[in-house]
């Protein structure tokens, strides 16, 4: 997931795209299916000291030994940063952007925004040419923009980290280099995109391809010229990305597939360090992310709104709570889009969404006898489930950080920036069709994006730290979770694990796991239902989360068993 923005889609278009995507429909007048039972999660991870979750375990225990030796929770944060950027190379890294939400142990709250921006030169007509069909938004070097993790990780570093940076790349360049075994999942991966990816590009295929055929589960992966670009950021500073042969070697990849970047849109971006958006649900304190996230806003007004409705008093899981919830977030999402862009370029009405007052306003119309149906002409794309990652680090001080980053989508542009190991980023993608004037493609604007980085503060402790990725289904899943904590008092890894739902317009994604009953409701209500196959799926992301004991202190961490990861402490 990506964090892709949400698109404009006609009606009959978007049914017949849902249509192809879904193996199982539940429609007409007698719905079918197959549920599988809701078993009990099983416990959550518990830790003392120090926590890391993140999208896998090499990258978790890097972290972890990072707050071992001494560290602290960003120092953590940006080991497993770098060892993610080798073990899940087709999801985040160098090539990309991201949010990241630091609160210290002193209260002091930061955000450092890393989104990407789209290079000075682009024309944004030859993006919007209907003969294309924003194709060239989404593939090769016309869907790169300046990538912004190295600028963001410099932040992180300068600001707030106590180890040398050689200690915090030390492991990613050791796995770079001597290799990891490939999972399951990545060879799957692999697989998928080999024929029309890695076969036609010899730098990919270098790296993914044994003897031209794809690696498979076991086989050794090794990323030697992403280990040299490591050492030569370790050597000479992360803000050396920006300028030299690592820059100029992500320009010319990027004007050899027709794209437009220069040395000038690297030399000048800085990721930005601004302050949270703040919220209240019942007696907790929020703390998230603002634009150009729409996630941090919406994820605020939705959970307004279901305090205000009262949308979970018959208990989570249950159809009437389903509905009602469904409701608040369709209502936020809609309010996001049609206020949230990027706030260097355009000035709207944003933060009013984060109050109660404007929750008040937005909840007319939200009932349990209301029919589903759009809130909103405009509906979420469902074509590309695209991708992203995310971790969580607490630490024994009380530090903690979460952390949403991306490339986009399964591999970003498919443009490695020459012989750097750097996939570069589609996040031009991210921009919205016209005439979405808040999100259209301009020149230096950052793309709106979905990243929902969340800490929840009880008595000003952190008590969850959360966040996933997911495409327009994070501020969804972000909401659920934390409901589920704060709302159902689950542990942790049940909240984590609990069957998910989506609402698009009057059409509901759901996971098997809900009942007979429960689907029969929704059904009978007039949804048109879609049941994702298999009872956990990556469609509704893969969320990391810590939850921190106001009673004993104690760390329980949850990785999402939909996409993988681990949690890690001591």
């Amino acid at each position: 997931m990506s964090s892709s923005s949400l698109k404009s889609t006609s009606r009959s278009s978007f049914c017949l795209i849902f249509a192809g995507l879904f193996a199982i429909i539940v429609a007409g007048c007698s719905p079918k299916w197959q549920l599988a039972s809701l078993e009990p999660a099983a416990p959550s991870f518990e830790a003392d000291s120090g926590m890391v979750v993140a999208a896998h375990p090499l990258a978790a225990e890097a972290g972890v030994s990072v707050l071992r030796d001494g560290g602290n929770a960003i120092d953590a944060a940006i080991a497993t940063l770098f060892v993610l950027n080798v073990v899940e190379p087709h999801a985040s890294g160098l090539g990309g952007g991201g949010f990241a939400l630091v609160r210290m142990a002193d209260g002091d709250a930061k955000v450092v925004d890393y989104r990407d921006r789209a290079p000075r030169s682009i024309d944004t007509a030859f993006y919007y040419d209907p003969l294309d069909t924003l194709k060239r938004m989404r593939h090769g070097g016309t869907s790169v923009c300046v990538p912004g993790a190295a600028s963001g990780w410099a932040e992180l570093f300068d600001g707030w980290a106590t180890m040398p940076l050689g200690r915090l790349t030390r492991d990613a360049i050791k796995y770079a280099e001597e290799g990891f075994p490939v999972s399951p999942g990545l060879a799957s991966m692999i697989a998928s995109y080999t024929e029309g990816l890695f076969s036609q590009d010899s730098l990919l295929a270098g790296i993914f391809l044994r003897d031209g055929a794809p690696l498979i589960a076991g086989d050794t992966l090794r990323q030697a010229n992403l280990a040299a670009t490591f050492r030569g950021l370790t050597t000479r500073g992360l803000r050396s990305f920006y300028r030299g042969p690592v820059a100029e070697s992500i320009v010319e990849a990027v004007r050899a597939d027709s794209g437009t970047m220069s040395l000038e849109d690297l030399e000048f971006y800085r990721a930005d360090v601004v302050e949270p958006i703040r919220g209240k649900f019942q007696s907790y304190d929020l703390l998230t992310v603002p634009p150009p996230s729409m996630g941090g806003p919406a994820l605020i007004e939705a959970l307004n709104l279901v305090q205000l409705t009262d949308a979970t008093k018959t208990g989570m899981g249950t159809p009437e709570t389903i509905h009602l919830v469904a409701q608040c977030i369709q209502q936020a999402y809609a309010d996001a889009e049609a206020r949230v862009g990027d706030p260097h370029l355009v000035k709207t009405n944003w933060r009013e969404m984060l109050t109660p007052e404007f929750a008040a306003k937005a909840m007319s119309g939200i009932s349990l006898d209301a029919k589903p149906a759009p809130r909103t002409a405009v509906a979420p794309s469902v074509v590309n489930i695209g991708n992203t990652t995310h971790l969580v680090v607490a630490d024994r001080s009380g530090n903690v950080i979460s952390i949403t980053q991306s490339i986009n989508y399964f591999f970003g542009a498919g443009v490695m920036a020459g012989n750097t190991g750097i996939l570069l980023n589609n996040q031009m993608a991210d921009f919205g069709a016209m005439p979405d004037t808040l999100n259209i493609i301009r020149p230096k604007a950052r793309p709106r994006s979905n990243m929902t980085p969340l800490i929840v503060l009880a008595n000003d402790l952190p008590l969850l730290i959360v966040g996933t990725p997911g495409a327009s289904r994070i501020t969804s899943t972000v909401a659920q979770i934390t409901l589920n904590v704060l709302v159902g008092r689950m542990d942790l890894n049940a909240a984590v694990d609990f069957p998910r739902f989506f609402p698009i317009g009057e059409h509901l994604v759901l996971e098997t796991r809900f009942t007979k009953p429960t689907v029969e409701w929704l059904h009978k209500k007039g949804y048109q239902l879609h049941l994702n196959p298999g009872p956990y799926n990556q469609y509704f992301g893969g969320a990391h989360a810590i939850a921190i004991s106001r009673n004993t202190g104690k760390m329980l961490g949850a990785a999402d068993k939909r996409r993988g990861g681990a949690a890690r402490g001591f």
